[in-house]
């Protein structure tokens, strides 16, 4: 069975339904995805690169390796979720919350001080990243890998 490539590019996806959808290694580029549903979704290795996220659901979705370089995730939920090698590289963060969430190996560069980051776990790596970037990480639990 031949595997279909997933990319979008340039493409107009507001309040798009991918809801427990397989994405894995998707490619969605210079996309908008405003109020786009990915609850439950598996973006394994996804490159959302360039993209409007502004206000997507992404409850109880797979995030590892995902790639959301100058991205806007501006206002997005991140609570709870499990991100492992997450990239978020000079992404639009304003607002992003990541409450309770579970860190590890995960990329920022950009500043992080109004990003959310209440009762988080991360490893030392990801925490000396978001300190140097301004991020208050007063409620944050650090641990061992």
């Amino acid at each position: 069975m031949a595997r279909l490539l997933n990319t979008f590019i340039c493409s107009d996806l507001k309040h798009a339904n991918f809801e427990d959808a397989n994405l894995r290694r998707a490619k969605l580029l210079f996309s908008t995805l405003k109020d786009a549903n990915f609850k439950g979704a598996d973006l394994s290795q996804v490159k959302f690169l360039v993209s409007d996220l502004k206000d997507a659901d992404f409850k109880e979705s797979i995030l590892d390796r995902t790639d959301f370089r100058y991205a806007s995730l501006s206002g997005v939920s991140f609570d709870a979720l499990k991100l492992n090698g997450t990239i978020f590289n000079n992404a639009a963060l304003k607002e992003t919350s990541f409450r309770n969430a579970t860190l590890i190996n995960v990329s920022f560069k950009k500043q992080a001080k109004h990003v959310i980051f209440d009762g988080a776990s991360m490893d030392k790596l990801t925490y000396a990243i978001l300190q140097k970037y301004g991020a208050k990480l007063d409620n944050v639990t650090v641990i061992c890998i």
